[in-house]
């Protein structure tokens, strides 16, 4: 369902093989072993991803980018091809390239993982249509299974409707549109036939009020999710980034937490740091970009409120992007989703 293949595949049967051996420094030379113009249908559409794929994984996006494009081109109806080249091209600077092959590629056509990154990355770039558009189609296919179980949606290719239902509130937040989105949550309930839209409904009524004292929690306590969440939304009541970044320091992770959640206090800290000029606030900025070189999803810093600052590092995110055009070889570390 959703576009899944089930057909037998040599090319990506060597990959996984070698994957799961450990062996991965061995895949480039598997596939020059194969002649492109011998294959066809899914054995050449993975050839050439793969293909591009190792030598993106070596850092050398230039040889990365013309890797797609050569595969772009000898599979022009591979969605799969357009979206990994629609990501070189955005890590070129060049987002108009890019979302003619995205606008061109959307869900079912590509999977559904993929439409929610190409709704990051429309994100990243302010064009916040697009990033609702890239999105729609899955809600279509909620609606039309009417289930939201976590292990029923993954089973089906689906991302979890929690995170979907994220991504849409902060392009709803940024476009000031949180009316919109209660009607539309309020509408999801009568589509669903195990969504509970209550809890959902209240965070958007916090998020209208800036009142959330229904989340402020002892931090110390709760998931680690959620005592992270408290203590941000604690730090905002400082009267200081000194009692800010303290309460910050207060949230304690383990191994078995999400690694992210270190990133999102961090955040926090530059978002505290911002609010009252504190002077570490570059340092810490910088940091995070280091870390989180796509910064956050959406859902992210929707979920603990801090979309507003995300939008100033956008700013030299893009800026970034714009002037790192071409690079040889890649600088960031970033690993999209392929």
């Amino acid at each position: 369902m959703f576009g899944r293949k089930t057909q037998k595949n040599r090319i990506d049967e060597m990959a996984n093989r070698l994957a799961r051996a450990g062996r991965v420094e061995e895949i480039e030379r598997e596939l020059e072993g194969f002649d492109p113009k011998r294959l066809e249908g899914s054995e050449l559409e993975s050839w050439y991803h793969i293909w591009g794929i190792e030598a993106f994984r070596k850092g050398d996006r230039t040889r990365a980018f013309h890797r797609f494009q050569e595969g772009r081109s000898a599979c022009p109806d591979s969605g799969q091809m357009a979206f990994s080249l629609g990501q070189e091209h955005e890590y070129r600077g060049e987002p108009e390239q890019m979302f003619a092959l995205f606008d061109a590629y959307r869900f079912p056509k590509i999977p559904a993982s993929h439409a929610l990154a190409q709704a990051r990355y429309a994100y990243l770039w302010s064009d916040l249509g697009r990033a609702h558009g890239y999105i729609d189609p899955v809600f279509q296919a909620y609606w039309s299974l009417r289930i939201t179980d976590d292990t029923f949606l993954y089973l089906r290719g689906l991302p979890f409707f929690s995170q979907t239902w994220a991504y849409s509130a902060a392009f709803r937040e940024l476009s000031g549109h949180l009316d919109m989105l209660e009607e539309e949550t309020k509408a999801a309930a009568s589509k669903l036939a195990d969504f509970d839209a209550a809890p959902a409904l209240q965070f958007v009524r916090a998020v209208r009020s800036n009142d959330f004292s229904e989340y402020l929690r002892e931090p110390r306590q709760g998931t680690a999710y959620e005592r992270t969440r408290a203590a941000v939304l604690v730090s905002r009541g400082m009267g200081s980034y000194a009692g800010a970044a303290v309460e910050l320091n207060e949230v304690k992770l383990s191994e078995d937490d999400f690694p992210w959640l270190s990133d999102i206090v961090l955040l926090a800290r530059c978002d505290a740091a911002s609010h009252w000029n504190d002077p570490s606030e570059e340092m810490l900025a910088a940091e995070f970009c280091k870390k989180q070189p796509l910064l956050f999803e959406p859902d992210h810093v929707f979920n603990f409120r801090l979309l507003g600052y995300q939008e100033k590092l956008k700013v030299g995110y893009q800026r970034r992007r714009r002037g790192a055009a071409q690079p040889a070889v890649a600088a960031d570390g970033a690993a999209p989703r392929r």
